[in-house]
């Protein structure tokens, strides 16, 4: 809620081969730069666990939406309307887990399936949140430098999110809080320092979950009780 309620502007640090550079468009995070994590996922030790808390479900039903983009990679036609319409159904498991399906209608897309606990059975909802918007923004790195063919071998992201405790679960009476999104962007490329700022302005402009975050929405929920 937190992230709907208002705009927030959020912000950066930028490096590029270990060096920090200023951004350009994007605003500034203020502070010094986090040492570069390197690569943890390829030092990390998978845990034992019985449950998938991630799937692909296969390709989201087909509906009509005005506007929309309708085929898969259909987000990297010459031309296109951009309607974002995204959806979501919860369950509640006899387990106590909440089971998550996304579907993607427009960018058409895959379907993917998810596990969520506040008790650390399953990733939680803020984590969950969290990861979604980190994984949106990098994609955009990837589609600006293939679609211009420039150089970047690597890049890596540190970010963090800030959330208050919700009104009802966190029994505090008021309605739920978030502060910007801070990032920061480590580049390995041979582009110069103006082309390194312009991949980080370009990704965080056409990703739709910083976006979200700058435009004041409200929730539409329907709960049916089976």
């Amino acid at each position: 809620n937190g992230l709907m309620r208002g705009k927030l502007t959020n912000l950066f640090k930028l490096s590029k081969n270990g060096r920090e550079i200023p951004t350009n468009k994007v605003a500034e995070l203020e502070g010094h730069l986090f040492g570069d994590p390197g690569n943890h996922f390829a030092k990390s030790i998978a845990e034992d666990n019985s449950l998938t808390l991630m799937e692909p479900v296969g390709p989201t039903p087909k509906k009509e939406v005005k506007r929309g983009t309708s085929s898969a990679a259909g987000s990297l036609a010459e031309e296109q309307d951009r309607r974002l319409n995204i959806g979501a159904v919860a369950i509640m498991r006899e387990d106590g887990l909440k089971e998550i399906q996304q579907m993607q209608y427009s960018p058409y897309g895959t379907s993917f399936r998810f596990l969520s606990s506040e008790d650390g059975r399953a990733p939680d909802a803020n984590s969950l949140i969290s990861a979604g918007i980190g994984f949106c923004f990098m994609t955009q790195f990837g589609r600006f430098v293939s679609m211009l063919n420039l150089d970047l071998p690597d890049y890596r992201i540190v970010q963090d999110t800030h959330f208050s405790l919700g009104g009802a679960t966190g029994e505090t009476g008021k309605t739920g809080e978030a502060g910007p999104i801070e990032t920061h962007v480590y580049l390995e490329t041979s582009e110069p320092d103006e082309t390194a700022q312009e991949m980080l302005d370009i990704s965080e402009r056409t990703c739709f979950l910083h976006a979200f975050c700058q435009t004041d929405l409200k929730t539409r929920l329907k709960i049916v009780r089976l």
